[in-house]
């Protein structure tokens, strides 16, 4: 049994897990069967690509009229891997359950189970701190009474995170588990979190977990399954998901989409490209009898679950999960708010973020600035001030890059390059000031910059540039205007700053006569 990374991106990584019963992806989602209806378990699954599910243990014990011995596979009719749940989310709902700790842990041996989950107590969402430490206590105590009385090392054991919006006790739990031997680790109390749409708070309660547990151990997210919300889950270090909600929201007659939930009864067309959908329109969903509605809406909305996996997935491979976010975040003010605050946290996901991607980056303004690579070169854009030059040369960016094979700026700089004392700078709306020794690396060369006009981008660039000349000390500043207004801002910028006496402005053509005669070496 073994955790794979293949790739990464951001905090988030695709890879394999594998069971006692097969290989599957990761990231993946475990939807969610009853396990006391397992015909109609066999009738949803079929023609859907699960390659794992999850059935709650203690409600399939509790189904039982007599003890039954049986074999959760044949049962559900289900031949690849099977995660089963011990009972807490009973717990959280209804105050408690009828079985103990070692009870459920030996009933999901028996069952066969490729994956178990030990008997935690959930925090949940409204708890008050005293409680919240009390239920990570009891946690911890119930991991190590059921580290004990497990006896299959074939079945790979989950340690649950506590600690709801209490942070620090998250990390704690975090910490605590993190030192016994789980094959996987999981968060805990999102579902109410996840029903109020208070998903900046989930962000936060993510990155305290992440931070305290083993990396090389697969991290799940208890009851987080909209589709909608997988990337920015995923972006943070989330490998596997389970819910019911696709079930759950059939029910209610809604259908799901990779941006949200809509109603049916108010569709005219279904712009999903799914079995279901294809051979059904939003009138002759309307007509069935209920059952058939739910069972036609609870498959159309799992394969909406497992095609945005495998969307992300691939974003991941090829470097493109941040552009994701940036588009899904558009889509409503909670995932608007669950980006803005995952992206408060760039340094968090920085840490985790490949040096070096595949592609490029997009750069869309004002939200890709807290974007981990960008985060990054103003780092190294600090190792890299250099004593201070006798001339430092402001060149504006070209549309070619890297910027120095720009066909407008490559005379001026093959000329600038043989004069002793001279530095020269690029300045660009994405990165602010880009010295020539770090114009081809990544990700400047390889960023596709998108200018929408924003006088706050342009005030947030001079003052980069600015702090970046101020920091160098030159004895004089040459700054060449481009054909925007950028090259404006950062005159106003380097003036606030007090280096007027140092600053000669120039257009391109007048910098090029400079140097034709030797002025601009002379002064």
């Amino acid at each position: 049994m073994s955790f794979r990374i293949r790739s990464k991106d951001l905090a988030a990584r695709t890879g394999t897990l594998e069971t006692k019963s097969g290989v599957f992806q990761t990231p993946h989602m475990f939807p969610v069967i009853d396990p006391n209806r397992p015909q109609s378990t066999r009738a949803l699954l079929k023609g859907t690509d699960s390659e794992a599910i999850m059935t709650n243990a203690y409600l399939l014990r509790r189904g039982q009229t007599r003890p039954l011995k049986l074999e959760l596979h044949k049962y559900l009719g289900f031949k690849r891997p099977i995660a089963t749940d011990s009972g807490a989310y009973q717990i959280l709902e209804f105050g408690e359950v009828a079985v103990s700790p070692k009870e459920i842990v030996q009933y999901q041996e028996e069952i066969n189970s490729d994956i178990a989950v030990i008997l935690d107590v959930p925090t949940g969402f409204r708890t008050s701190l005293q409680r919240a430490k009390w239920t990570v206590d009891e946690t911890i105590r119930r991991a190590d009474e059921a580290l004990q009385s497990i006896t299959r090392k074939d079945i790979l054991w989950v340690g649950p995170v506590q600690g709801g919006v209490h942070l620090l006790e998250v990390e704690r739990s975090a910490r605590e588990m993190g030192k016994r031997d789980f094959a996987i680790y999981a968060l805990g109390s999102p579902t109410e979190l996840m029903e109020t749409q208070h998903f900046d708070i989930l962000v936060d309660m993510i990155v305290a977990a992440k931070k305290a547990l083993p990396i090389s151990k697969p991290l799940h997210l208890f009851g987080a399954g909209h589709p909608a919300t997988f990337p920015f889950f995923v972006a943070l270090g989330c490998d596997l998901f389970d819910s019911a909600a696709y079930a759950l929201y059939a029910k209610q007659g809604k259908y799901f989409t990779p941006e949200g939930t809509l109603k049916v009864d108010e569709m005219e067309e279904l712009p999903c490209n799914c079995p279901t959908c294809r051979g059904n329109t939003a009138n002759s969903i309307r007509d069935l009898s209920l059952e058939e509605k739910e069972m036609l809406l609870s498959r159309h909305n799992l394969y909406v679950c497992i095609s945005e996996l495998r969307k992300i997935r691939e974003m991941i491979r090829t470097g493109r999960l941040w552009e994701m976010l940036e588009i899904r975040s558009h889509a409503h003010p909670a995932f608007k708010r669950c980006f803005e605050r995952l992206a408060f946290h760039s340094e968090f996901l920085e840490r985790y973020n490949p040096a070096v991607k595949l592609h490029g980056i997009f750069y869309y303004g004002p939200s890709t600035d807290t974007r981990p690579e960008i985060q990054r070169y103003s780092t190294k854009l600090e190792m890299a001030v250099e004593p201070s030059a006798k001339w430092l040369v402001l060149l504006p960016s070209g549309w070619r890059r890297p910027f120095h094979q720009d066909p407008g700026l490559d005379p001026v700089v093959r000329e600038l390059r043989e004069m002793e004392g001279v530095s020269i700078v690029f300045y660009s709306l994405a990165y602010g000031p880009v010295p020539l020794e770090l114009d081809e690396a990544y990700p400047i060369p390889h960023t596709d910059i998108y200018d929408p006009g924003s006088s706050d981008g342009y005030e947030r660039s001079g003052i980069k540039v600015a702090e970046y000349v101020k920091k160098t000390d030159p004895k004089q500043i040459l700054l060449v205007h481009g054909t925007g207004p950028l090259g404006k801002h950062i005159e106003t910028k380097l003036r606030e700053n007090e280096l007027s006496g140092k600053l000669k402005i120039g257009t391109l053509r007048e910098a090029v006569g400079l140097i034709a005669t030797g002025i601009l070496m002379a002064s």
